[in-house]
């Protein structure tokens, strides 16, 4: 999984090799969001930059929910963002988010559009959330992030980047 974007104006600067990267090793990537809480022009923003890295509708998307900004209640707004990349043909999606965030409702996962799960607990033995669908158990294992995909949702199914290798490339050197 590699950070995209954040909030409406943020491209990870690294996130052009990384995604490379991950096709060569992986054959496949996903990539996420750090949301602020503003859906649809956070959608808007992240899947502008998804579409110019050539993703295509099988990539695994993930919104990031834990930023200190966020309301207490933020449930509806995820829901916003979800439904804009669902309503846009991207159906493999995933909300990420602390265990303590689900567990206090602050992340509702009953009232998400989309059910799927990545659950951060660090220093735990299980993410602390039934059924997740995986659960990043660290954030510094050798220096990365470290995740289960205990069903496959962080992987999917394997995406290639669209015939238009141009401007995924273009995207890359800008």
């Amino acid at each position: 999984m590699v950070k995209l974007t954040e909030g409406t104006g943020y491209l990870s600067s690294k996130a052009c090799n990384q995604i490379a990267n991950g096709f060569k090793v992986f054959d496949t990537v996903g990539v996420y969001h750090f949301f602020h809480g503003r859906g649809t022009a956070e959608a808007q923003y992240f899947l502008a930059w998804v579409k110019k890295m050539g993703l295509d509708k099988s990539t695994v998307l993930a919104i990031d929910v834990e930023a200190s900004d966020l309301p207490y209640s933020t449930t509806s707004q995820v829901n916003v963002f979800l439904r804009y990349l669902i309503s846009h043909g991207y159906k493999n999606v995933i909300t990420h988010g602390s265990g303590s965030w689900f567990n206090a409702g602050r992340i509702n996962r009953s009232q998400l559009v989309d059910k799927a799960i990545w659950v951060a607990a660090y220093g735990v033995s299980q993410p602390g959330v039934n059924d997740a669908n995986a659960w990043q158990y660290t954030d510094n294992w050798h220096g990365v992030d470290c995740s289960y995909d205990f069903d496959g949702k962080l992987s999917g199914k394997v995406t290639k980047v669209t015939p238009k290798k141009a401007s995924y490339w273009a995207a890359c050197t800008k």
